[in-house]
């Protein structure tokens, strides 16, 4: 019995070690299948994660971190079934759908910069189907108002997807809706063409289906921290944020960055959207002792913030974030403007053929000044449009098409975008300070922790 068992026990190991055989064989089998028909990534580079500044990374002064995460061509694998679905029958459409979704209605918040990516896109649009639109057929842009509701952008992607029947959509504006719009993507393979949010965590849920390049909080806080402190030499830093989530997620990413590199801001102090009277934060901030004052917030409430604070006696210079950096600021503080520095998503000064051709036919088409939302809108339409003309009417392909654009380089209207391995532009930003009531213009240019100049990214 005890020799019968042993043969037993044998035979059944073989037969264990048989079906694992197999089992390796298929799953390698099924992985290269998979992998067939996804584009070829590029070698990885020695760009950290998001052109992080060292002083910036965590503990980094102290010890390599055991794991970098989004650094190499593997971030945004994907090998769900959306490439093998049947593609779009061209000769059953009337048009080639592309869904919008922004702020638009005049109650929101956010509507300034809502109307303006709308415009932008539509432009791009209108420029395609001059063009011959995709193989005869328009394109045509289905819009959506990303209603101030938590929640709502989750409804828009649906319809979008079933009702529209849209191959790609761009939008939004709001960073929450744009988490939202993430996870449902998740399910539903819709292609998104992020061009507005500021909030860097958009590109780090690892869901394959969002490429971004508008010029997020973390570069904005990078170069803030950076010419601040390591350029102007300040070292007692107060920070007025605006009360949502614009305000919070900007004011968080240079607050760690100034913490990382030895300058932690002294005091924080918030003001609601609506908010005209700024005396309560400016005594605070005033009895701080601070030597400079970031505001993460918007044009109007900084032209009142300079307003006031330069009655009450204060002189300390001032800096904040691209939205700004708008001639709103200009005519509500006036002289109490001058000095200020923010960062600017684009340089409107520039002269080159694309931008001034682009501000002009935007300026006769809708009788205002583009601003970034509508050249990165515009920029970002186009991308969306190439991607569709190259992959087809296949969602999983059009992505893959964006996929492509992975640590490259593209120039549009809004200037040169470069994009890392979560698709998120990570381009150097712009500058601008107020000198004799104008903005005047300049490139970033990183230091390092003593304050000399670096190679940087360009």
């Amino acid at each position: 019995m005890k020799g019968r068992n042993v043969v037993f026990l044998n035979i059944r190991n073989g037969f264990a070690i048989l079906i694992f055989a197999l089992a390796c064989i298929l799953v390698t089998s099924a992985r290269s299948q998979s992998t067939a028909s996804t584009p070829a990534k590029p070698a990885p580079t020695a760009i950290p994660y998001a052109n992080m500044p060292p002083a910036a990374v965590p503990f980094g002064r102290y010890r390599k971190p055991y794991q970098d995460w989004f650094v190499d061509s593997s971030t945004l694998e994907y090998y769900g079934a959306a490439r093998e679905r049947p593609d779009g029958d061209l000769a059953a459409l009337k048009t080639i759908n592309i869904g919008f979704l922004g702020p638009l209605d005049a109650n929101n918040y956010d509507s300034p910069y809502g109307i303006a990516m709308l415009h932008g896109s539509q432009m791009a649009v209108d420029d395609a189907n001059a063009h011959g639109g995709y193989h005869g057929k328009p394109f045509a842009l289905k819009v959506h108002d990303d209603l101030p509701l938590w929640g709502a952008s989750s409804m828009a992607i649906v319809n979008m997807v079933y009702d529209d029947r849209d191959w790609v959509m761009l939008g939004s504006v709001d960073s929450s809706s744009t988490h939202i719009e993430l996870r449902a993507t998740l399910k539903l393979e819709l292609p998104i063409m992020d061009t507005a949010t500021n909030d860097p965590t958009v590109t780090q849920t690892r869901i394959p289906w969002l490429m971004h390049n508008f010029p997020d909080d973390r570069q904005q806080g990078y170069a803030l921290a950076d010419y601040i402190f390591n350029q102007r030499h300040l070292k007692r830093v107060g920070i007025l944020q605006v009360n949502n989530r614009y305000g919070r997620a900007g004011k968080d990413v240079f607050f760690e960055t100034a913490r990382r590199i030895g300058h932690q801001p002294l005091v924080e102090v918030w003001y609601a959207p609506d908010t005209t009277d700024f005396s309560a934060q400016l005594e605070t901030l005033k009895s701080s002792g601070i030597d400079g004052l970031v505001i993460w917030g918007d044009a109007a409430q900084a032209g009142l913030v300079l307003k006031q604070m330069r009655a009450m006696g204060m002189r300390q210079p001032v800096f904040g974030s691209s939205r700004i950096c708008y001639p709103e600021v200009l005519k509500i503080a006036g002289p109490a403007a001058e000095g200020l520095v923010t960062i600017s998503a684009i340089d409107p000064t520039r002269t080159d053929p694309a931008w001034q051709q682009f501000r002009q036919r935007f300026l006769a088409r809708f009788h205002t000044e583009p601003d970034a939302y509508a050249a990165y809108a515009y920029d970002g339409m186009n991308i969306a449009i190439a991607a569709i003309k190259k992959a087809g009417l296949n969602r999983g392909t059009i992505m893959d098409a964006l996929r492509q654009y992975e640590m490259t380089r593209y120039t549009g209207v809004s200037g040169t975008a470069f994009f890392d391995y979560t698709l998120n532009n990570i381009a150097p930003v712009t500058f601008a300070e107020v000198h004799n009531g104008q903005f005047v213009y300049w490139p970033e240019q990183r230091t390092d922790w003593h304050g000399k100049p670096v190679s940087f990214l360009r």
